[in-house]
């Protein structure tokens, strides 16, 4: 049996952050795609069939639609926090309208695995008891079990700064929550799929780099190098167009 994942990054193209964070769209875009990316490529990977918004002129309602119409089981909205500039950590919400506990479940599984590598004091797992028109609208109008995460404030520029230069660890605390929701522990993928990552950087220059060999050995701190040179040289130039 495969599961059915709506992974929804925000389009929010006017929420600019400090410093070098660019806007929420950009950076969520990325993110999305590298936890796209491990998902696939981790011990499970076989067991999801992954559904996402492409375009970034997507509005909400675009994106509600279209995880409704793929029938997601579960569907995972990426987003960053505006506020006070001293704001920080990351939240996770749930709509009251998922039953039996299940967006509590994926919450609390996200928060946990996000909370843990954030450098400041956290905000917890909510509950958005807001009317329909209110609120999160993503999480009441979208008919899988719906979560939202606010990874940080990208108005402060301590978190900011922290999830540029650690995007990889979200990437991955992510994944490792989804794997859970579904009953699985999220592995990192084996040294022959590292050099099937590895090749296919190189191929689709991803990044500057001439030294590939096919028996290059490659551990996780490596992966992780390389997913960072995939932002900062393949996708940044995508959202810089």
């Amino acid at each position: 049996m495969a599961y059915k994942i709506y992974l929804s990054a925000s389009t929010q193209q006017n929420n600019k952050g400090v410093g070098n964070y660019g806007t929420e769209e950009q950076r969520m875009f990325i993110l999305r795609d590298l936890v796209e990316q491990l998902i696939k490529s981790g011990n499970h990977g076989d067991k999801f069939i992954i559904e996402k918004n492409n375009s970034k002129s997507s509005d909400l309602t675009a994106i509600i639609n279209e995880s409704n119409s793929f029938k997601a089981d579960t569907h995972w909205a990426f987003h960053t926090n505006a506020g006070a500039s001293s704001a920080r950590g990351c939240e996770v919400y749930y709509s009251y309208l998922n039953t039996n506990n299940l967006g509590k479940k994926a919450a609390t599984l996200w928060y946990n695995e996000i909370s843990p590598i954030t450098p400041s004091s956290d905000r917890g797992v909510k509950k958005d008891n807001t009317v329909y028109s209110n609120g999160f609208y993503e999480l009441r109008a979208t008919t899988a079990i719906t979560v939202l995460a606010e990874f940080i404030f990208h108005t402060n520029i301590n978190d900011v700064n922290f999830f540029l230069a650690n995007i990889n660890k979200f990437a991955v605390a992510t994944t490792k929550a989804i794997y859970k929701y579904y009953g699985y522990d999220y592995k990192d993928p084996s040294i022959e799929e590292y050099k099937g990552i590895l090749k296919y950087g190189y191929d689709r220059k991803w990044y500057k780099g001439t030294n590939y060999k096919e028996s290059t050995p490659v551990d996780f701190g490596k992966l992780c190098n390389i997913l960072k040179q995939y932002q900062e040289n393949y996708l940044d130039s995508l959202y810089k167009k």
